[in-house]
């Protein structure tokens, strides 16, 4: 889920081994028609700039057609989320808050009303209709960004949804006719609900690696999390032995971690190095998708040119950087002038 770490994530490189197929799997017949209604013949791909304020992605969004509505895209949130102070703008009654747990990150309360009915628009494509309400105004001071409500996972199983990190685009695509024919790195998704979940292997030095699952997270701008109760089975004592104290925000508020590093980090066949990881402590595990080892955000996800969830056929897609040439360096040209 949502979560802002206060200091400077160390940087790393990402090395692409072979560009290999990792967990390929079948279309998906089942796959949802995008948007009903709408012909694709004609919207083949939409794209849309999105703003990249504090590691989190912020895309404008047109809420019962008014236009100019800032929504944040979290593939960590089991649901879409509208703001009860935007609720109340469109003239929405929510109804009764109630306190609510199990919401996200945090040790403070978070409220919430009544699911509600919204007409959510991109360029007239409808991409949602049905959001909880909740208060979210803390949240909106703390990042010092307007939030009118979040898209997640059930954005993400409508479409397939590719992030170019590095021209700041959003790009969508009806999900029964895509097919992708790059060299990005693939990794299957597993079947579970409302998350975006994909295997890993974690290294704790250069010759133990554990393979492991965690939640694709863009609502969260850390590198790796780590609930600290997988420590023992993924070999990682000394690193949480070296580990510093520190704070997050999310959803709720602050909690606690603690702030280590571990030896490396493999996802398909991208692998980075001395990756930088935060440890939930015990006493802040409350989040729903904790029978996962943990959670990777925007800290690591933006190290690629792009990321394309295609969720509808159970497959995220990694899209390395090309090499930097430095100054002598020679390419060999095969083709072309």
């Amino acid at each position: 889920m949502i979560g802002a770490i206060f200091r400077c994530l160390i940087v790393f490189a990402l090395c692409l081994l072979p560009q290999t197929a990792f967990g390929r799997s079948a279309m998906d017949a089942s796959a949802p028609d995008s948007a009903p209604g709408i012909s694709w013949q004609t919207h083949g791909q939409l794209t849309f700039p999105f703003e990249y304020f504090k590691q989190h992605i912020y895309i404008s969004v047109t809420l019962d057609g008014k236009p100019g509505y800032i929504f944040m895209l979290d593939s960590g949130a089991n649901r879409n989320v509208l703001n009860l102070r935007t609720a109340r703008k469109l003239g929405i009654q929510s109804g009764k808050l109630r306190q609510e747990r199990n919401v996200g990150f945090g040790d403070g309360p978070i409220y919430t009303a009544s699911r509600q009915y919204v007409d959510a628009e991109m360029d007239s494509i409808p991409i949602a209709s049905e959001m909880s309400v909740m208060d979210l105004n803390q949240f909106e001071l703390h990042f010092s960004h307007p939030t009118d409500g979040i898209l997640g996972f059930p954005f993400l199983q409508r479409f397939v949804v590719k992030l170019d990190f590095q021209r700041k685009l959003l790009s969508m695509f009806p999900a029964r006719q895509y097919v992708y024919r790059g060299l990005g790195v693939r990794v299957h998704l597993e079947s579970r609900r409302g998350f975006v979940v994909i295997p890993v292997i974690i290294g704790s030095s250069r010759y133990v690696n554990h393979q492991a699952k965690v939640i694709v997270d863009t609502g969260s701008n850390v590198t790796l999390m780590l609930y600290e109760h997988y420590v023992h089975e993924l070999n990682l004592e000394s690193s949480l032995m070296h580990a510093r104290a520190g704070k997050a925000y999310g959803l709720n508020g602050y909690y606690a971690v603690d702030l280590g590093s571990i030896h490396s980090l493999q996802i398909g066949d991208a692998e980075a190095h001395n990756v930088p990881v935060d440890y939930m402590q015990p006493g802040e595990e409350i989040h729903p998708g904790r029978d996962n080892v943990g959670s990777i955000g925007n800290g690591i996800l933006q190290s690629f040119q792009a990321v394309i969830f295609d969720v509808p056929h159970r497959q995220i897609i990694l899209e390395v950087k090309p090499p930097q040439l430095e100054p002598g360096d020679v390419r060999t040209k095969t083709n072309g002038p």
